[in-house]
């Protein structure tokens, strides 16, 4: 499939396309602009032959504005350019709005087409272009996106490659600008990058820009998720049971813990566990893994006696690094109870940036807080802290340490995540953090709510054989989880 284009001043070969689309062999996409894809709609060749196009009806023009920044079309089927004079262009689902302006420059993105060398305008020339004044009322219809928009390209920037990356863009502007008559953006395009450098004070429009400029930028991307889950869990928060009275609390807290520590690889036995728990003594030659168990152990309890979750960021922070100091007390290479200083990862995802830490922490703390249920607080809770992961090491039970701190503020069952269940509970965050699929996380919880309030905690000897029987202790390839089929036989 390929664009025909007519060769300027042979009307024989003019005059052959249009026979040949007249015998439905070609169909026209503009004057002299033929293609011989005779299926597929012509709006569909447009966007996928665009380049070659453009290099065929407006040579001269370079892919400038809001097109250069956003890399294509608009929602409203508009691409803007730059060059020798104002006009329109009309294509099959597609309309070229070209303003008059600068030409090509050698710092400009060249393109290379079988029909001829295309440009667009360099970053630096676009982040100009794009303070410019538009005053189309619908934004949609703007060439120019505008100053929060500038921040948000400069503040990811500046969170990506750092610094010099950005005092780069700004030396490119200033010789683009001379160039391209363009020096009061120039000016506004300093102010706003010296704003962010903490170097400059200026009037900051878009949230990330000012969060930066604050000193608690965030990760974007991470904050729509968590409002994606916080939306979810609104209309859908899983149904927790009231928590269960007059039960053994340092048994709960036990097998809260043992669960907690095995999903993330502490392997023991129960029975052994629990010596370890009781006896506070940690097993020979596994001095750090014991101890683990007893720190999770330890701040579980303490969750319990305190059950006042913090609505303060500083007094969540807080909480956040007392809980990991403790859980990871013994591992001191791990630098428990400090935010993170080297990005961290779990297979293919990559956690939130250290520098990004404490503002995505912040503006999910707000979400948190407004949660209109202790159930949606609590899940939305674990979630944020699991994503960002702010710790080297023990981000999975801190995340869970504080989910139930809102579960047992509000009065509801503490949830755990048995062994056999822990596919069921990684595979609903990875859901989430890939593809934004909250279902399946209310599910999870959901059902290990279910579990959890079905435990008898006030008999060592029962919860342990309910475990036994109801697959709990079983790795997720052994068995599945089967209480409801253990309850009907202990009620036989």
């Amino acid at each position: 499939m390929a664009l025909i284009v007519s060769q300027a001043g042979s009307q024989a070969e003019t005059r052959r396309l249009q026979r040949a689309a007249a015998a439905g062999e070609l169909r026209r996409i503009h004057a002299g602009v033929y293609t011989d894809d005779l299926k597929s709609p012509l709006e569909a060749v447009t966007r996928r032959e665009l380049y070659p196009l453009l290099a065929a009806v407006a040579p001269d023009a370079v892919i400038s504005h809001r097109s250069a920044l956003e890399s294509g079309p608009t929602k409203a089927n508009e691409l803007f350019l730059t060059g020798e004079y104002r006009r329109e262009i009309e294509l099959p689902g597609l309309l070229l709005r070209i303003v008059k302006g600068g030409r090509a420059r050698a710092q400009d993105i060249h393109i290379p087409t079988p029909l001829g060398e295309i440009h667009r305008s360099s970053d630096a020339r676009a982040l100009l272009e794009n303070l410019q004044v538009a005053r189309a009322p619908d934004p949609e219809r703007r060439r120019a996106l505008g100053q929060a928009a500038v921040e948000q390209w400069l503040e990811r920037l500046l969170a990506r490659e750092g610094e010099v990356a950005l005092n780069r863009v700004r030396d490119q502007a200033r010789d683009a600008a001379k160039d391209l008559d363009l020096t009061a953006e120039f000016n506004r395009l300093d102010s706003l990058i010296g704003a962010l450098l903490g170097t400059r004070r200026a009037k900051l429009t878009h949230p990330q820009a000012i969060a930066r400029m604050q000193g608690a930028p965030y990760d974007a991307q991470r904050v729509d998720l968590f409002q994606v889950v916080a939306k979810h869990l609104h209309d859908h928060a899983p149904r927790v049971a009231p928590a269960q009275t007059e039960i053994d609390q340092n048994l709960q807290a036990f097998v809260e813990s043992y669960f907690s520590n095995y999903i993330e690889g502490t392997e023991f036995e129960l029975e052994e566990a629990h010596h370890i728990v009781v006896e506070g003594r940690p097993l020979q030659y596994r001095e750090d893994d014991s101890h683990d168990i007893i720190g999770t152990f330890n701040s579980i309890l303490e969750s319990v006696a305190r059950p006042v979750f913090p609505t303060d960021f500083a007094a969540f922070l807080l909480q956040l690094k007392a809980w990991n100091r403790q859980v990871i007390f013994a591992r001191a290479e791990r630098k428990p109870g400090e935010i993170k200083d080297e990005p961290n990862r779990a297979g293919n995802t990559l956690f939130v940036a250290p520098e990004l830490v404490i503002g995505t922490l912040m503006k999910g703390l707000e979400l948190i807080v407004a949660a209109a249920s202790p159930a949606a607080r609590a899940a939305l809770a674990m979630f944020v802290v699991a994503e960002v992961h702010p710790f080297r090491d023990g981000n999975g039970r801190t995340a869970r340490l504080a989910m139930n701190l809102a579960f047992s503020e509000a009065g509801l069952t503490r949830i755990i995540i048995p062994t056999v269940f822990r596919e069921d509970h990684l595979l609903s965050l990875k859901a989430l953090s890939r593809n934004s699929k909250p279902e399946p996380y209310g599910r999870m919880l959901e059902r290990a709510s279910e579990f959890s309030s079905w435990l008898d905690y006030r008999s060592q000897p029962t919860c342990f054989e309910q475990l036994k029987e109801s697959n709990a202790l079983a790795r997720p390839e052994e068995a599945k989880l089967n209480f409801g089929h253990a309850k009907a036989v202990a009620a036989q």
